[in-house]
């Protein structure tokens, strides 16, 4: 196990568990744990974050640097190297108290606090690994998907290494899970009702699950769509992937939008990830859950249409659910008595058999446009 430190779960100790800790969490029982003790000196630790810096800022530069001249670390480089390490030095400082201060929130505030703090590191990380890893390798796609995926399994297993394998459900947001006189809620309002679940045309629905998730993907949807159509960014970004030296030649700087994308798409990622964990679980794999899916939504409605790719995963998900549905009820063939019900492990095979379908019949997906 490791002594870094951070937050370590002993397997063998029931209190410093996952599972026990969010139980105590929706109790409201969770105290904060004790501070971990440095394996280093605090010297050593501060002069090892220095050189990490400095290697960081050299690699970026380099990754930047354009000419065949030695790489020069700018005032920027600089700048940003002494706010991170004066950053983390206040936060040496504070955790203690910040600590103190944020198990007295409600769930539903530490809730808001990591939504915003995931999707924020997300973004930054997602625009240090395309500045560092991707940009240099624009010009060879296949590199690029390989060294994609590569850096996702090295902060997996980076993510292992630390915290070991954990997988707990993350604590719902006390407003989403009222329970007692008044609830279930009914109706539409329902929703806004502060219950956990809702009575809806006969039916009890779940209302962080199919209320706030559905609403939150209809936003982003909106958002995006927003972005790319209707600002100017948007249309710099659309421009750029369809002839970037044009662009360049307009003055525009192609591989900051590019960052800004990349770190959009990251963030968002971020967002999904910690939106879904109170419904699914937290686990190092859960982005491999939906990877797959995410790429025959994405062939489904076409490679090159955004909202082909809403509708992609709109059909999925659909179809998903009926099979679900059906693997419950199951289905009345003639001649039959017993209902055929189906088995969970066609959830995923109707994805792929949908996918191929309407690839043989619009090999560019449904709102793709062939290469002419």
């Amino acid at each position: 196990m490791s002594k870094f430190p951070l937050v370590i779960w002993d397997p063998g100790n029931f209190a410093l568990t996952p599972v026990n800790m969010t139980v105590q969490i929706d109790i409201g029982l969770l105290a904060p744990l004790p501070p971990g003790d440095y394996v280093w000196p605090m010297a050593l630790a501060f002069l090892g974050v220095v050189l990490g810096g400095i290697a960081m800022a050299v690699g970026i530069a380099s990754a930047r640097s354009t000419g065949s001249g030695p790489t020069r670390l700018g005032r920027p480089h600089v700048v940003a190297a002494a706010g991170l390490l004066a950053a983390a030095a206040l936060l040496q400082v504070v955790k203690e108290p910040l600590n103190g201060w944020v198990f007295e929130l409600s769930t539903t505030w530490r809730f808001l606090m990591a939504v915003i703090v995931s999707t924020v590191v997300g973004a930054a990380l997602g625009a240090l690994i395309e500045v560092a890893l991707i940009r240099p390798l624009y010009d060879r796609p296949i590199y690029t998907l390989m060294i994609t995926l590569g850096v996702g399994f090295v902060l997996i297993e980076a993510v292992r290494e630390v915290w070991g394998r954990p997988e707990f459900t993350m604590a719902r947001p006390a407003a989403f899970g009222g329970t007692g006189e008044g609830c279930p809620g009914e109706g539409i309002g329902g929703f806004f009702s502060g219950c956990s679940t809702l009575m809806l045309f006969g039916s009890r629905l779940r209302v962080y699950n199919e209320g706030f998730i559905v609403l939150m993907g209809i936003l982003v949807l909106i958002a995006v769509s927003m972005l790319l159509h209707r600002t100017r960014i948007g249309m710099t970004i659309r421009a750029g992937v369809q002839d970037p030296v044009m662009v360049e030649a307009l003055g525009i700087n192609v591989r900051r939008v590019f960052t800004q994308v990349f770190a959009l798409g990251s963030g968002l990622a971020a967002l999904g990830g910690v939106l879904a964990a109170p419904s699914i679980g937290l686990s190092t794999s859960m982005g491999a859950l939906f990877l797959l899916t995410a790429i025959v939504a994405l062939a489904i409605g076409g490679l090159t249409s955004f909202p082909g790719a809403a509708a992609g995963a709109l059909l999925i998900g659909l179809l998903q659910q009926v099979i679900i549905r059906l693997g419950q009820t199951g289905i009345h063939i003639p001649f039959v008595e017993e209902p055929f019900k189906p088995s969970p492990t066609l959830v995923p095979a109707a994805s792929i058999i949908l996918m191929v379908i309407i690839l043989l019949v619009l090999p560019s997906g449904l709102f793709g446009r062939g290469e002419r």
